[in-house]
């Protein structure tokens, strides 16, 4: 009884510390969680006879970081992990109400595990039928370095539309420094991209916000704490010749959680 009230209690507590990912009240987010950024590879005589790094990955998605709601099958688009080799591997995620898949590694190196939400539309105009406040498609990405790993194996983009790109590998952050990163946008620098970014741990929805240079570059301070962070870019244009009739405007959304070491 008390190991399950000791569950509980670390459970409140998590969802007590959590960020309004929203910017805009209607849209829901999806991110990726992560149960161990940073797994070492380990050997067992029973449990693990081949050397080999373990963890689980599973989706949030809603309004609140690192949980809020589930994730249906309709949302779902590609869910795929880029291995320490470069090798793409499709995942298949779990049947739980949070999607949890593990993971196994053998080698060192930097992995990302990366998703997709299948594009559709929201929020129908009365009196228009068919037509659409907005059509939204977005995209999310984890960084796990698996063992010891140099340099920033996390700079070459995985393909998404919209997509971050740290500059430099969060394993090596420390409190006080600067986090920074390049937003996508088909290949090409993103210019005013919106960004909200916040620690597992900030306090009542604390978050950082900022927004992309004309290079498509920005940048957030590591403050107060170690540990998972998430960042958020969002982007809003006015729609093509494509949806013009359909919608008032394309809304894209990418995220990218990682983890700071504790020093």
């Amino acid at each position: 009884m008390m190991k399950n009230f000791k569950r509980l209690f670390q459970i409140v507590l998590v969802l007590c510390f959590c960020l309004c990912l929203s910017t805009v009240a209607y849209a829901h987010t999806m991110w990726l969680n992560v149960t161990d950024y940073s797994p070492k590879i380990f050997s067992h005589p029973k449990y693990a006879p081949v050397p080999r790094a373990k963890t689980v990955v599973y989706f949030g998605w809603g309004h609140r970081y690192p949980v809020a709601d589930f994730l249906s099958d309709k949302y779902l688009g590609d869910f795929f992990l880029i291995k320490p080799d470069g090798s793409k591997e499709k995942l298949t995620p779990g049947e739980g109400g949070f999607r949890a898949v593990e993971i196994k590694e053998k080698k060192e190196g930097g992995m990302i595990v990366a998703a997709t939400i299948t594009p559709g539309f929201y929020g129908e105009i009365k009196k228009k039928k068919d037509f659409y406040k907005l059509r939204y498609a977005q995209y999310a990405k984890a960084l796990i370095n698996v063992g010891k790993v140099s340099g920033n194996p996390f700079s070459k983009p995985v393909g998404h539309r919209l997509e971050i790109i740290p500059l430099k590998n969060p394993n090596e952050l420390k409190l006080e420094e600067w986090f920074e990163f390049k937003v996508l946008f088909d290949g090409k620098p993103a210019k005013r991209v919106k960004i909200r970014a916040c620690s597992l741990f900030s306090f009542a929805g604390k978050s950082f916000t900022t927004s992309t240079d004309n290079n498509g570059k920005a940048k957030i301070r590591i403050l107060d704490y170690c540990g998972p962070w998430i960042v958020k870019a969002t982007m809003q244009l006015p729609p093509t010749k494509e949806f013009k009739d359909k919608c008032k405007e394309l809304s894209y959304t990418a995220t990218l959680t990682f983890a700071v070491p504790k020093t």
